[in-house]
């Protein structure tokens, strides 16, 4: 029986005393790799399952409701529980709920957590219960199975059981390890599994991890990850590095349609190095998608005149072609591209006009988005009457006066937050009253001709 060990970098065990929150900053792979803005498509489904072999998988807030029952190969029984915590700390690098303000962000927040505990409290296992750990979550409709662990032999027992998952739908996400060599580690090495390296927060390669044609992807190597008590520390190695790729293939395997193993693993792959959790989203066939995008419009002013920028939040599963913007019935803008803005022209419009965004995702299917606004590119009506040296101004418009003003000489010398004021004309070249309406509009009258 061939022993494994779990392959975790020397120093990256969590440290006692250390945050119960990751900060931004120390997730750096989530950017790196472009989770956080796929998140703004899939956060992952409940459907999803991704079992994690490893050494147990202990309860924690981050995983409530989404921690399966499991199974313990070491010591032959129903209670997987993690005493080394290596694995938990890869369950919260798939999973933890995101964005709670406590432990980590996970890559799937809505993913099901399958735990096997394959490696014993000193992290290593056999071949042997790690191929029935492989064979074990398949049939339990594990979706994507994550082994932060690896040997240097080739195994029949071990291809056979990879075999097996894939007839049974999974995708097998493994170590590429962390001797620094070229040398093939398994069971990343068999071919249909995805051989996962660590990668540096500059996108090279971490001098631990292993490489060569047989390694099929890299990811971010440093994630911060909980260990069994709640404790946040940094968890190195391609034993982070694979956990974080079979979150990606989680959300991917979320997506609508349901794509097979094989889409999912062409799909990470299609970024040809490190992982892109956007690019793979992409590269998902989306034939048979009804799912349609989610569109939001940015912050619109009641009242409007001139040209106008309308901006736009648009996101889709499998992305979005194209957003357009029609006004009163009219197409006047179309943009392809995040972030979304669109103009359009008011003028000479003067009246309620209906803003309607569509987005399209690239299946077609579409999402609308209304708003009504009002513009207004008339000036308001201006009036002048004028007393000895007292000149008195009456505004209006269907859009309210914001304000009356007395231009002397090009200055502003007096102002009039109403419809109507009454200014004190100076001996001067030039005086004028300006009317502004709430729309900005302005009308101007020679208060020097007003008798």
């Amino acid at each position: 029986m061939r022993k494994l060990l779990a392959g975790l970098i020397v120093g990256a065990a969590l440290v006692p005393g250390a945050p119960a929150r990751a900060a931004a900053a120390d997730q750096w792979g989530l950017a790196q790799t472009r989770v956080d803005q796929a998140w703004s498509a899939t956060r992952g489904s409940a459907r999803t399952i991704v079992a994690v072999l490893d050494s147990g998988v202990s309860p924690l807030p981050d995983l409530a409701g989404r921690l399966l029952p499991g199974h313990d190969f070491v010591n032959h029984d129903d209670d997987p529980a993690d005493d080394n915590g290596h694995g938990t700390m890869a369950a919260t690098v798939i999973a933890a709920a995101g964005r709670n303000g406590k432990g980590v962000d996970g890559v799937c927040w809505s993913c099901r957590i399958l735990p096997v505990k394959v490696l014993d409290a000193k992290g290593a296992g056999g071949y042997t219960g790690i191929a029935l750990g492989i064979r074990y979550a398949a049939d339990r409709g594990a979706a994507v199975i994550s082994l932060s662990l690896g040997g240097s032999d080739d195994s029949p027992l071990l291809r056979d059981a990879v075999a097996y998952a894939e007839s049974r739908g999974a995708l097998v996400v493994a170590a590429a390890g962390n001797r620094g060599v070229s040398t093939p580690h398994y069971p990343a090495a068999i071919p249909s599994v995805v051989a996962v390296g660590g990668v540096t927060p500059a996108g090279t390669r971490y001098e631990w991890s292993n490489f060569g044609a047989w390694v099929d992807v890299t990811a971010p190597g440093c994630n911060q990850a909980q260990g069994p008590s709640g404790v946040v520390g940094p968890y190195c190695g391609t034993s982070s590095a694979t956990p974080f790729v079979a979150g990606v293939a989680g959300l991917l395997a979320s997506t609508d349609p349901a794509p097979s193993a094989a889409q999912v693993r062409t799909a990470l792959l299609a970024s040809r190095g490190r992982v892109d959790a956007l690019t793979a989203l992409r590269a998902l066939p989306y034939d048979g998608d009804v799912t349609r995008p989610s569109v939001s419009l940015g912050p619109v002013r009641p009242l409007v005149r001139g040209r106008v920028t309308i901006t736009a939040a648009a996101s889709d599963q499998h992305g979005v072609s194209r957003v357009q913007l029609y006004a009163g019935g009219r197409l006047v803008a179309t943009d392809t591209s995040a972030p979304y803005a669109l103009g359009w022209q008011s003028a000479p419009r003067t009246g309620p006009v209906v803003l309607e965004l569509r987005a399209y995702d690239r299946r077609g299917n579409l999402t609308v988005v209304r708003r009504t606004v009002r513009a207004d590119n008339t000036a308001p009506a201006l009036r002048l009457t004028r007393t000895g040296r007292t000149l008195t101004a009456r505004a209006a418009d269907p859009s309210g006066i914001a304000r009356l003003e007395l231009v002397v000489n090009g200055r502003v010398t007096a102002r009039h937050a109403a419809a109507t004021g009454r200014f004190t004309v100076p001996r001067a070249r030039k005086v004028v009253v300006r009317a502004v309406d709430r729309a900005g509009n302005a009308k101007v009258a020679d208060g020097k001709l007003v008798r």
